[in-house]
């Protein structure tokens, strides 16, 4: 034979209410705690939505910065960048004799013996046969 014969004889506690669709304060309960959820999940799905547009944007962002920093690097043609020339200075040689020999034909001497100057670090015009100079070229 059964120790319990129903559903309600296994509660020896009679703070325990079995909610039925009677009930209305079961009912009632039931309805606020979905409807609280349900607002939960909304405001969670909301805020989910807000998060994933700001990091498909900020992606976005990176992603055309990246192709703005590789194309600023590979913007200049392989053609345009040439190597320093390195020449010995003779007896005799002065800056603007080296400027004279190797400029380009539309520049000024004046200029480009200071670039000359730069590019190897000179604080005067003084040079001496052996030194050895690196020469711009354009």
């Amino acid at each position: 034979m059964l120790k319990y014969s129903t559903y309600n004889s296994i509660y020896n506690n009679e703070d325990i209410k079995v909610s039925a669709p009677g009930n209305p304060t079961a009912h009632s309960y039931v309805t606020k705690l979905k409807d609280a959820i349900l607002h939960s999940l909304t405001a969670l799905v909301s805020l989910f939505r807000q998060v994933s547009l700001m990091k498909m944007v900020l992606v976005l962002m990176l992603v055309v910065s990246g192709f703005t920093v590789v194309g600023n690097v590979f913007a200049g043609s392989i053609s345009s960048m040439k190597p320093d020339k390195r020449i010995v200075v003779q007896r005799g040689d002065t800056l603007w004799s080296i400027a004279l020999n190797n400029k380009p034909a539309d520049m000024k001497t004046a200029v480009y013996i200071e670039g000359i100057m730069k590019t190897n670090h000179l604080e005067n015009s003084g040079i001496k046969a052996g030194d050895i100079l690196t020469i711009p070229v354009y």
